[in-house]
């Protein structure tokens, strides 16, 4: 035995340098360095070679007995060496522990805990299937940790457990959330100049002869020549360019005799400039969308041998913006995100058409910063010419005898992200609490805007005088107010509670459901909101007497009693 085979550093851990060294002798020889119970099966047999340089007893063992596919334990100060048959004896049994999730997904927290687990633990996703199969059979405890909500259940060695609630106590962590404020702008500038002379020479004949039919100096539209002219020889000379013009511009036209001109000339142009704003605020690392547009819904039809299944599409337009935040340490946010711009629509043969603008990139952005992902300026220039052939190529005199349409389009959009990692300050939660007052604000400005003859607008003009009435001291009226307020809308639930505070009674009715009773009587008065052997929802209690019978009852009758009796006051 070579004393030097094995040493132990001044750290503590071992140096080892073996040549074809039986592996029971090398494990004496380490159990004497480690100062560790190590007891070897005696089925452990063979030779190893290796050299290993400041590795533990752990490291040494894996290292000298994996490739002879032998196996160890270690409980408290003793090790066990044997085969992986006889080491699983010595094992713990497998239990199953549910592990509740409060911020992670189930798919997320399985990948992560799957480190530290056996090779074959079963890990089911939140009550989904069976990951992966177990070989050491059926699970002996279970610890139930959650009922209801995303959990992970895990069946395997206590100590793997262990390991696996430390991985998620690390990872189920509350994520921080991102606010993306995206500015969209896009401008469209169209310009257009149109020009164009049109005459005609009518000779032989004149305009008035043939029933010519004239919009004041605008155009001319000649007529069927007469019978009594056909005899004389006539020519027609004209150019009609006007067909490559659109409306509108300046015109001017002489009609003389036999020949008439118009002169056409048009310069359009259009300006549009459209800026889009959303706002979306998503958690850490997850995805998140946002939609400013519209959905035109058409019909695809597949075709088959034996039938036409058709389905419904759709085709989204507008401001779109897929991203996806990750937060960094260091206050950065990798940002992940799909801008788009578009529109179109659908054609007269229902099938859709879009125009698009849109960018994706993988960027980084500092906490608060405002970049540029997305910037584009295209220029589209169309010139079209009709003319009379060779006299229109004439420098000058050429535009007597043709029309020009030149068409220029511009078109620009620039696409801003903003990114703002919340931190769920005292400052962010006041200003989310006062954006949601503006909404409200806006709300009620809506509503306010309409009719005040409506049945709507005069229930709540009822209730808001009601608790005026109420407030300087007038119950009967205020009770008069709210009486109005249902007379108007009958569902007004401040109104019917405003009722009920002021005559001490509640509004029920009788359903006649004996479904309704039967569920009841199965939840019990313990679980309803009603005091134990009281009726639900104010429903008055009816007793009867014992051996009250017809025509026994010498009490007067009550008077009659109208739909709305309980407002008087009186029990039912």
């Amino acid at each position: 035995m070579d004393p030097l085979a094995v040493t132990r550093t001044e750290a503590g851990l071992l140096d080892l340098h073996v040549r074809e060294m039986e592996i029971g002798t090398l494990l004496e020889m380490l159990s004497y360095q480690a100062q560790r119970n190590i007891v070897s099966s005696t089925s452990v047999t063979g030779k190893i070679s290796a050299n290993l340089y400041a590795v533990t007893l752990e490291q040494a063992l894996d290292a000298v007995l994996t490739p002879n596919k032998y196996a160890f334990h270690a409980s408290g100060n003793m090790v066990f060496v044997g085969l992986p048959e006889e080491i699983a004896v010595l094992l713990p049994p497998p239990i199953t522990r549910v592990f509740p999730l409060r911020y992670i997904r189930p798919a997320e927290a399985a990948a992560v805990v799957r480190a530290v687990l056996s090779k074959d633990a079963p890990v089911v996703e939140s009550g989904g299937e069976t990951k992966s199969s177990s070989e050491g059979g059926t699970a002996s405890t279970l610890e139930m940790g959650a009922a209801g909500g995303s959990y992970l259940v895990i069946t395997d060695r206590p100590e793997r457990l262990q390991a696996a609630a430390r991985v998620l106590a690390e990872i189920d962590l509350r994520p921080l959330q991102v606010l993306i404020e995206s500015t969209v702008l896009r401008a469209t500038l169209s310009e257009g100049n149109q020009f164009g002379i049109d005459f005609t020479l009518l000779g032989g004949i004149d305009f008035q002869n043939v029933n010519s039919a004239s919009n004041a100096s605008a155009d001319l539209t000649t007529g069927q020549t007469p019978a009594t002219k056909l005899q004389n020889t006539t020519f027609d000379l004209s150019t009609k360019f006007q067909g490559t013009d659109t409306g509108g511009g300046f015109r001017f036209g002489i009609i003389k005799n036999n020949i008439a001109a118009f002169v056409r000339a048009l310069e359009e142009v259009t300006d549009v400039v459209v800026v889009a704003n959303p706002k979306v605020v998503a958690l850490n690392r997850q995805e998140g969308e946002v939609i400013v547009g519209r959905r035109d819904g058409y019909i695809t039809t597949m075709v088959t041998q034996t039938a036409a299944v058709q389905k419904v599409e759709f085709l989204e337009t507008g401001t779109q913006i897929k991203f996806r935040p990750l937060i960094n340490d260091d206050g950065t946010v990798r940002l992940v995100v799909h801008p788009k711009d578009s529109n179109g629509g659908l054609t007269a043969a229902n099938l859709p058409f879009e125009e698009t603008t849109e960018a994706q990139a993988d960027i980084l952005v500092p906490d608060g910063d405002t970049i540029l992902i997305g910037g584009l300026f295209r220029e589209r220039t169309v010139n079209t010419r009709s003319q009379f052939p060779l006299l229109g190529d004439i420098p000058a005199l050429g535009l007597l005898f043709g029309s020009r349409n030149d068409q220029t389009t511009r078109d620009e959009v620039i696409i801003l992200l903003t990114v703002h990692v919340l931190k769920q300050t005292e400052h962010e939660r006041a200003a989310f609490h006062e954006l949601l007052e503006d909404v409200e604000r806006v709300r009620v400005g809506t509503r306010r805007g309409l009719l005040a003859t409506g049945r709507e607008r005069l229930a709540q003009a009822y209730y808001h005088d009601a608790l005026r009435q109420l407030e300087h001291g007038h119950p009967a009226l205020a009770l008069l107010d709210a009486r109005m307020t249902l007379n108007n809308e009958p569902k007004h639930l401040a109104a019917l509670k405003l009722r009920e505070q002021l005559l001490n009674e509640r509004l029920w009715d009788e359903e006649g459901s004996r479904m309704r009773d039967f569920i009841w009587d199965l939840i019990g008065p313990a679980k309803t909101t009603a005091p134990p052997h009281e009726p639900a929802f104010g429903r008055p209690r009816v007793e009867v007497e014992p051996g009250a019978a017809l025509g026994h009852d010498r009490r007067p009758p009550l008077p009659p009693r109208g739909p709305d009796a309980q407002d008087e006051g009186r029990n039912p």
